[in-house]
């Protein structure tokens, strides 16, 4: 059965990536969630998804240059909508106490430890701490270089804008389990090359409930959607093409 993960939680009904919007996710009945680290000057693991605070808070300024205390004034909600106001970033940890092992969580890592220095450690240690079901993910190859080297058994995943055929080999290289390509450049050709070499494919991000029926007859995984009830629709009812 194909996984549906909340992308940033449900970031299509509240302020992405905060407990609210993990939430909401949770509440829908999602398989898990996706969600986004850096990392503040003085090493704390925050979960947003820009470099900078200026997108989705009323700060701004980059996270690495704000210490935690700094972050955790600022409003992340107000800018989705009022009824929001006053919720904060939270750290990686936070999320972690939140939902424990209730959920799955895909966690990518925006920049590896050239940005911002052991990221990857830290991370790992935040998973295995709270014994959470977790893959880490990221566009960085170097990032999950890092992250395979500080655990061989861990999870991994490439994020990629591309055809599945075209990262096998990195895959191979990272001893990776996921591959996950735009959506919109999935293929059962793709799917079926990555099933046959023991690789599984996460399809982001689907909010149409069409194009969700097609990825479910074709094998995907798993589904990463800002609007994960619509998903939770199609793949609770079991309808393919």
């Amino acid at each position: 059965m194909v996984l549906v993960f909340g992308h940033r939680g449900a970031m299509g009904y509240a302020p992405e990536n905060t407990i609210p919007s993990f939430r909401l996710a949770v509440e829908m009945g999602v398989d898990g969630v996706e969600l986004d680290v850096h990392m503040t000057r003085d090493g704390e693991v925050v979960v947003i998804h820009d470099f900078t605070v200026d997108r989705t808070t009323n700060g701004n300024g980059y996270v690495r240059d704000l210490t935690l205390e700094q972050v955790k004034r600022l409003d992340a909600g107000a800018k989705f909508g009022g009824k929001w106001r006053g919720v904060s970033v939270p750290t990686l940890e936070e999320v972690f106490r939140e939902f424990g092992r209730r959920i799955k969580y895909k966690i990518e890592i925006k920049r590896g430890s050239d940005y911002y220095p052991e990221i990857e450690r830290k991370v790992v240690e935040l998973i295995r701490r709270y014994g959470v079901d977790a893959q880490v993910i990221s566009f960085d190859y170097d990032a999950l270089s890092n992250v395979r080297a500080i655990d061989r058994d861990i999870e991994v995943g490439i994020i990629f804008i591309g055809r599945i055929s075209w990262f096998i080999d990195v895959a191979k290289k990272l001893n990776a389990q996921w591959l996950h390509p735009s959506q919109d450049l999935i293929d059962e050709r793709g799917v079926e090359l990555a099933h046959r070499l023991g690789l599984r494919v996460g399809a982001w991000t689907v909010n149409d409930e069409e194009r969700a029926r097609y990825l479910m007859s074709i094998g995907v995984d798993d589904i990463t959607s800002n609007y994960p009830d619509r998903i939770l629709r199609v793949t609770r009812a079991g309808k393919v093409i």
